[in-house]
């Protein structure tokens, strides 16, 4: 008897602390898009993909995998040794070494490090060696209107990358010469990764937009 009157008392105290949760709410009427897994709150593409329609360049988010294949070489871009030394291209297969993951205007590699322009060289060539991104590291994608898939790679001196060979990556190009094969500015991008998660959403749209979005 004693045993059952001490569950029955301690039944009614979880009650009352889950009403007085319930209770202390400050907007009952607030709602995010997620799913409860386990009891985390998850934003995913896969839930609901239309949350991330409204985002600029919504295919250069961050976490965004990449491989480029030169058209002139036919080979792929790579960070030697997967990072620490110049970026080449004469990879004929592509992998971890070969792979440059977006983060907002940088690129970074298998080894961690940032892609950049040589500062310390002739001011042109292509290396992955920083480890704190900054002007130098900071690049923008630009895609043939009419193949998404044919891009130009601008580097923050002006100019475009181009393999004129498999062994030499420069920013040096003018990027003037159309989008056909005969061009060493011009790269085919794939996608083979990316991240839809509530970072991405939430930086796609930035501070003012997002609070919206999510609701």
């Amino acid at each position: 008897m004693l045993v059952s009157s001490t569950m029955h008392l301690l039944s009614m105290c979880v009650l009352s602390l889950v009403l007085s949760c319930c209770q202390g709410r400050v907007d009952p009427n607030f709602r995010i898009r997620a799913v409860n897994l386990g009891g985390w709150l998850v934003t995913e593409g896969w839930i609901k993909p239309s949350l991330f329609d409204g985002i600029v360049n919504k295919d250069f988010l961050d976490g965004t995998a990449l491989q480029f294949k030169s058209v002139t070489t036919g080979k792929y871009l790579s960070a030697e040794q997967g990072g620490g030394s110049i970026i080449v291209a004469n990879r004929t297969t592509a992998s971890g070494w070969e792979t440059f993951r977006v983060m907002e205007a940088i690129l970074w590699v298998f080894g961690k490090q940032f892609i950049g322009v040589d500062t310390d060289g002739n001011g042109i060539g292509i290396v992955a060696i920083s480890k704190a991104p900054g002007h130098s590291e900071t690049f923008e994608i630009l895609r043939n209107s009419d193949d998404k898939n044919r891009v130009r790679i601008k580097a923050p001196n002006g100019y475009y990358l181009q393999a004129k060979t498999e062994e030499v990556v420069t920013a040096d190009s003018q990027g003037n010469k159309g989008w056909g094969d005969d061009d060493p500015s011009v790269f085919v991008m794939k996608m083979t990764g990316r991240l839809e998660g509530e970072f991405q959403v939430t930086n796609g749209y930035g501070p003012e937009n997002a609070p919206q979005v999510m609701r």
